[in-house]
């Protein structure tokens, strides 16, 4: 598993916690954290295609690149960093496709995955600018599912229910994920936290071999 960000020091953490697990067993597998820019089609070709020589090739893709901070469309005459938001919610998204297709495509097999928010799709009125750059890959999903059938490469999202990341971004200035949580369901009442073992459940079953007879599809996890 190569984890490809900006920052590479909160994903080393990680990767080097499944390293030491893998010395007490051999049967599970490798993380790298490899460090890019990602601000441009040449940095991200440059941290794929790390992230391809260390593991030899790349199976799978999962984009993770969602806003969790609030995005809401400003009333005035605020400025909004539009080209950033488009490049981070997007544009990254889509460069980095083209370029893993290509991996994929050779093998013959292969899995995508999107994450998104789903806030983005219940109108929620802080993820207003998300909901605009972020949901157009669902309608991807759908197309780019149907042309890489024949090279048996399935291309999914998934749409994640309330996440402590998601609350930690619109809520800094909550001490705890509980308080946060609070005043989210002061907006809105019945949300609750999707545990981590979900989206992995998901992730897992979509990457594994019962996930050949699903693409093009779009799922919500709450």
């Amino acid at each position: 598993m190569a984890l490809v960000d900006k920052d590479a020091v909160k994903a080393q953490k990680f990767c080097q916690n499944v390293n030491d697990q893998r010395e007490a067993n051999d049967k599970l597998g490798r993380a790298a954290a490899i460090e890019t820019k990602l601000d441009s089609e040449s940095s991200i070709k440059d941290g794929l295609g790390k992230a391809a020589q260390t593991f030899g090739s790349i199976d799978i893709f999962i984009d993770a690149m969602m806003s969790n901070g609030p995005t809401p469309l400003p009333q005035g005459q605020e400025t909004v960093a539009w080209d950033e938001l488009l490049h981070q919610n997007l544009k990254v998204s889509l460069m980095a496709t083209q370029f893993v297709t290509h991996f994929l495509r050779g093998r013959k097999r292969g899995r995508i995955v999107y994450l998104l928010n789903e806030s983005t799709l219940r109108g929620n009125a802080q993820d207003a600018l998300a909901a605009a750059t972020r949901t157009g890959l669902i309608g991807m999903t759908k197309s780019l599912g149907k042309q890489m059938q024949e090279f048996n490469v399935t291309v999914n999202c998934l749409s994640l229910g309330l996440t402590e990341e998601y609350l930690q971004g619109h809520f800094p200035e909550a001490p705890t994920i509980k308080e946060a949580l609070e005043k989210m369901k002061a907006l809105e009442p019945g949300v609750r936290i999707t545990g981590p073992d979900k989206i992995s459940n998901a992730l897992l079953f979509l990457c594994g071999t019962g996930g050949t007879a699903f693409t093009g599809q779009h799922i919500s996890i709450t």
